[in-house]
């Protein structure tokens, strides 16, 4: 598509200003099944999403057939969604600005041999795991990358792309009639330097401590969140940390800037632009730089993330924090690169210091546990019990009821097992002093 001839169309047909976002998926896929390659799938998706103020409103369209004859259908439709729209909400399209592009680190794509081979040995080592294993529900390789640019009318003019490679797995195991299962997903930058021993350990392991689960007795104990479950539950409630929802009045951080709402023992950051995350970004969906903000320093509220809109909305700067959930979603102000700065200490050390309590290492049914206006959550939850500092037996069927904020108040400590794989939001091992715990 020809972007100036968008552009001068847009201001022709009335538009004040006009954006052309697009993001270009690509993926290569490999799964593998009882000793062969079971699929191998390609896939390339362009899609186009277009931005225009029109009357003073902010008008949205998307499509991924976006070639120039349909110019003219595509600018009349965005026309008449303004004339429906009633909000008084201030957006606008941004002018270009100074961008510290990134150097990428891009993973080399491997050739299919190597792949095959690779996932034929992950299998065999999980099959040999331990004689309890009973199959190997999911095994496949993906290459991933994603690319993004975004023109306006203003001549801002900006490309970024990410690429990720990852090994999923799923394993179900069985003994004495009792059946359960795991699931892992590893980040590989380098098949060589993949440590296969220590997935195939966490795949198996965490799949064979379920078996034979004791229900513990409902109480208050002593609780540590292994990192993988209190990502689950913090990203959960990261939208309280944006400036839309708290200008609207629906997070229970409004009015709490400058407020102590943690223990002094956490502080968040947010930086879009880390290189440790798979999904580092110099700018966000709007093509505002992005910069790294303390959401939260030593327990105290001193950021809200911001988009052009909420910024406007609440008379400040946005906080390069305006992104898409994909092409054809809308721009929200939303964490991006989020996590809890971690500690010195590492999961057995913690245990060791706890000696006795429980290690919750999964929650489910988050989203039907959760509210988000008070933040209070009741969620059930698997992990072990600690007996003498060290993981004994597997737990199950229990349920953790608590405030997020009480629970972040009353922190003992933070560990230091904070790993970013493939997510925008994450956190460390966290012990806290009780947690309320329903079992039989």
């Amino acid at each position: 598509m020809n972007n100036e001839k968008w552009f001068a169309a847009a201001k022709n047909a009335g538009f004040e200003s006009f954006e052309i976002y697009q993001q270009l998926s690509e993926e290569r896929k490999f799964t593998w099944f009882e000793g062969t390659l079971d699929t191998y799938v390609t896939s390339h998706v362009l899609g186009t999403a277009f931005r225009g103020i029109y009357d003073g409103k902010m008008v949205n369209a998307s499509s991924e057939d976006t070639s120039d004859d349909q110019m003219d259908d595509i600018l009349d439709s965005l026309k008449s969604q303004a004339e429906m729209i009633t909000s008084t909400e201030k957006d606008m399209i941004r002018r270009p600005e100074e961008v510290s592009l990134r150097a990428e680190k891009k993973p080399e794509s491997e050739d299919a041999d190597t792949i095959k081979k690779l996932l034929a040995e992950c299998e065999k080592k999980i099959r040999d795991f331990d004689e309890r294993v009973a199959a190997i529900s999911h095994l496949e390789y993906e290459e991933g990358i994603e690319k993004r640019t975004i023109a306006n009318s203003y001549g801002m003019d900006l490309c970024d792309s990410t690429s990720v490679h990852v090994i999923v797995a799923g394993v179900t195991v069985r003994e004495n009639g009792e059946t359960r299962t795991n699931f892992e997903i590893e980040k590989i930058d380098r098949i060589e330097d993949f440590d296969m021993d220590d997935f195939v350990k966490r795949l198996c392991e965490d799949a064979l401590g379920k078996l034979n689960a004791e229900i513990p007795s409902s109480s208050d104990y002593p609780v540590i969140i292994e990192k993988g479950a209190f990502t689950q539950l913090f990203a959960a409630f990261s939208s309280m940390f944006s400036g839309e929802q708290i200008y609207k009045g629906i997070s229970p951080l409004s009015n709490k800037a400058d407020t102590k709402i943690f223990s002094e023992l956490i502080t968040v950051i947010d930086d879009p632009a880390n290189e440790d995350a798979a999904f580092a970004a110099a700018f966000d969906d709007e093509g505002c730089p992005v910069r790294c903000k303390k959401v939260v320093e030593n327990g105290i509220f001193k950021t809200a993330l911001h988009s052009t809109r909420s910024a406007l909305a609440m008379n400040t700067e946005s906080t390069g924090n305006g992104f898409r959930s994909g092409y054809s979603g809308i721009v929200n102000a939303a964490p991006h690169n989020l996590y809890i700065v971690p500690g010195e200490k590492s999961l057995d050390e913690m245990m060791q210091d706890m000696k006795e309590g429980i290690l919750i290492t999964d929650f489910a049914g988050l989203h039907a546990g959760l509210n988000h206006v008070n933040g209070d959550f009741s969620l059930q939850c698997a992990g072990y019990a600690v007996k003498d500092g060290k993981k004994a037996g597997g737990l199950t069927l229990m349920t953790a009821a608590g405030n997020i904020f009480d629970l972040l108040s009353n922190v003992i400590e933070v560990g230091s097992d904070l790993k970013w794989g493939i997510h925008r939001i994450v956190t460390p091992s966290i012990r806290f002093a009780k947690i309320a715990i329903s079992g039989k």
